[in-house]
């Protein structure tokens, strides 16, 4: 009896132990090339879910899982890496190729290929939501897209915090 009552609970711990971390953590197959060289197609991500982050807010650089309402290479109802490049308040602005936020060139040693961001006028962008960016620009459709834009936070589902 007292072996069935141990067998019981560890599986109870067990169940609930997974139940958690699934609740917390969620594991990604990338499965287009629009983060390219950062993430490439069959690579796995491990994204800590935004609701138990303890820290909602996004900064210019994290590499986001959203909701992908646009039909992609990784098919509609699906989810897609971006990058966020602007914040609540920030302005950004495409020229020449480059991407200016609040009036300075970023800083993208990520970014596939140079040069080929477009042109975007400057944008700012509103409360709640973020700007975000392929690294792949010439395959990624971001927040360049009028059928993305900027993105509600509510739409990000995590932070990419391990890449395999």
């Amino acid at each position: 009896m007292k072996k069935a009552f141990v067998f019981l609970f560890a599986a109870v711990l067990g169940v609930s132990a997974g139940l958690l971390l699934s609740m917390c953590f969620q594991i990604t197959e990338v499965t287009d090339h629009g983060m390219l060289p950062s993430y490439e197609e069959g690579q796995h991500v491990l994204v800590r879910k935004q609701a138990f982050s303890g820290d909602a807010e996004f900064q210019s650089g994290d590499v986001v899982l959203i909701e992908n309402w646009v039909y992609t290479a990784s098919g509609e109802g699906s989810v897609s890496l971006k990058r966020v490049v602007g914040t609540a308040g920030d302005t950004v602005m495409i020229t020449s190729g480059l991407v200016y936020v609040n009036g300075k060139v970023l800083a993208e040693p990520y970014v596939f290929t140079q040069g080929i961001s477009g042109e975007m006028d400057e944008v700012e962008v509103p409360e709640g939501t973020v700007f975000v960016l392929g690294d792949n620009r010439a395959a990624s459709t971001d927040s360049r897209n009028e059928t993305v834009g900027m993105v509600d936070e509510e739409k990000l589902l995590g932070k990419v915090i391990f890449t395999w």
